[in-house]
């Protein structure tokens, strides 16, 4: 398998150097159509499918590598968003769409009625791109998992720190295509909060990679800026928060699986918020030391690093902040018999 994702990942990577910089990042509805046929005809997006169906046959944790080489690049479609959408539809054998498709986790009175869904439906990314929506909701004391096209609803885009675009969407009897109930051993919560994860950590090592670029390229007093200690310090300490995050985010590779809460340690509730916490506080150093390095630069909307900190400014708030993470961790330990020292070798 370890061939198969490289082989995957050196495809991917040709396409989306060919086919993104930063202009297709500041005006993706304009420059996106050669990146969204490739990436549809090389099926890029059924990595996570079952082989029965059409796709691959990789569970999640198999594709984190991808996961993070988007973030990298910074593609600017719903890619990830589909390949999960496109998963749960393999896991309730499902046959998966060619479109892209967005994902939505936060709803508020969600009525379901005649196979028709109405009700509230937020923060949901890229509805510029696509009209069709994978939401899970309550409704009857149950969680549902459907899937609609976005026909007849209101969309109302917000305004925050995030470079992808997220809307609100009120939903209006929609037709659903495709409702099932969401299994209870699986977490929701769980796999997209370790999407943003995978996701930070990608951003963090373009961001290096940035500060690296511009320190050995630009020049101040009659030398290279990468030749200043202060300037040494920060992009060390950057590599160092680099370094934590993948820590945490291997301790996710290292599961048979990131899907339920069925694992050989401990829960992967636990693997979740390690790394949710980790990767929430290196972003914030991460972005304050990459602009500290630009200087002025670094704010402009025509360089590629602001594109990278906003992502990476909403991401570690999405799904629960490290500080909400934090809390649900500790109350998990104090629920136990054992300190954590005791809890970590047991």
């Amino acid at each position: 398998m370890k061939e198969e994702i490289q082989f995957i990942l050196d495809v991917s990577e040709r396409i989306f150097a060919k086919n993104i910089d930063h202009k297709t990042r500041l005006d993706p509805e304009k420059n996106h159509d050669t990146l969204i046929k490739e990436i549809r005809e090389s099926h890029l997006t059924k990595i996570a499918v079952k082989e029965k169906l059409g796709g691959a046959g990789m569970n999640l944790v198999e594709i984190i590598p991808l996961i993070k080489l988007s973030a990298f690049f910074g593609v600017p479609i719903p890619f990830v968003e589909t390949i999960i959408c496109n998963y749960f539809f393999s896991v309730f054998d499902t046959k998966p769409t060619d479109d892209f498709i967005s994902i939505c986790y936060e709803e508020n009175g969600v009525i379901i009625k005649d196979n028709r869904v109405s009700g509230l439906l937020k923060s949901i990314p890229y509805l510029n791109f696509t009209n069709k929506v994978m939401a899970k909701v309550r409704y009857n004391d149950d969680d549902y998992l459907i899937f609609f096209e976005n026909k007849n609803s209101y969309l109302k885009q917000i305004h925050n720190f995030l470079a992808e675009p997220r809307y609100d969407l009120e939903v209006k009897n929609e037709n659903i295509l495709f409702k099932e109930k969401f299994p209870k051993e699986m977490n929701f919560l769980n796999i997209l909060a370790n999407l943003k994860s995978i996701q930070a950590t990608g951003a963090m090592e373009k961001i290096l990679q940035l500060c690296i670029d511009y320190c050995s390229n630009r020049k101040q007093f009659g030398r290279s800026l990468s030749k200043f200690q202060m300037i040494q310090n920060h992009i060390s300490e950057i590599s160092l928060e680099i370094a934590a995050s993948g820590a945490s985010i291997s301790v996710l590779e290292s599961s048979n699986n990131i899907e339920t809460n069925r694992d050989e340690n401990f829960s992967n509730d636990i693997k979740t918020a390690i790394a949710k916490i980790r990767t929430g506080m290196a972003s914030g150093k991460v972005i304050a030391l990459s602009h500290q390095v630009h200087g002025a630069m670094g704010f402009t909307k025509e360089y590629d690093l602001s594109y990278f900190t906003k992502n990476l400014n909403s991401w570690r708030n999405d799904f629960g902040t490290e500080i909400q993470w934090q809390n649900s961790l500790g109350n998990y330990f104090l629920k136990q018999n054992k300190n954590l020292w005791e809890f970590l070798n047991h």
